[in-house]
């Protein structure tokens, strides 16, 4: 009982290589028991570090791999763990594995385990199923992240020209991403930008709570309070 509890939570005379076996036991039961029936577990700071995938898609990939398949190719302790902002230093593991999904296609997956307060949690795992998965996703989102992007140049484009004829309009700054048309939000009709009354403007903007902001609607520009 002793040197199971040992094995557990790594906490008797913790070498590197019981750390090791204590990693891998540990992530040899979050592999073998992640069949979904069960809350994904993973540690909260390897999520918010790595937010591309939720636990629940690590659980989900993990559990389309044939468990008896898993054959380890390598194990290593680690002291720190990404690159940049999303660089960690800690008790890590890290474990690669060559095994097979379902369809009987060879894959490799890895994971990344963290050790706080003597207990194991997954920081990290990905596979060729996830990363396939989180490319397609990336590429489903990339024409919409284009088309906002496009836009608000347009706006910025629109903007610069109409503080170059009315730099008093610098007041007001072109509205953020976030901030959409609707009937609460515009004050008065649009208008062409090359017809732009700074008199008028000013009134809507006396209007506001919050500071005016101006966005594009088709050809002409919005005046909106967020």
């Amino acid at each position: 009982m002793i040197a199971a509890a040992c094995l557990m939570v790594g906490g008797c005379g913790n070498t590197e290589q019981q750390t090791l076996a204590d990693a891998e036991s540990f992530l040899g039961q979050w592999l073998t028991n992640n069949d979904g029936a069960q809350p994904a577990k993973c540690h909260a700071f390897g999520l918010l570090m790595f937010p591309a995938a939720s636990c629940e898609d690590m659980q989900r990939h993990a559990a389309r791999v044939l468990p008896e398949s898993r054959k380890r190719e390598r194990i290593r302790p680690i002291e720190c763990f990404g690159d940049g902002a999303q660089r960690a230093c800690g008790e890590f593991v890290e474990i690669w594995y060559q095994s097979r999904d379902r369809l009987g296609r060879e894959i490799q997956e890895g994971a990344v385990v963290k050790r706080d307060d003597g207990a194991f949690r997954l920081y990290w795992y990905r596979s060729d199923l996830l990363f396939t998965t989180l490319a397609e996703r990336a590429e489903a989102l990339e024409p919409s992240v284009i088309d906002a992007q496009q836009a608000q140049d347009r706006l910025t484009a629109v903007y610069n020209e109409m503080i170059n004829n009315h730099s008093e309009l610098y007041t007001y700054p072109p509205c953020l991403d976030d901030v959409r048309a609707s009937t609460t939000t515009m004050v008065g009709t649009g208008f062409h930008p090359t017809t732009a009354d700074p008199v008028e403007i000013h009134r809507r903007a006396s209007n506001c709570a919050t500071q005016m902001c101006f966005a594009l609607i088709g050809q002409k520009v919005a005046t909106l309070c967020p």
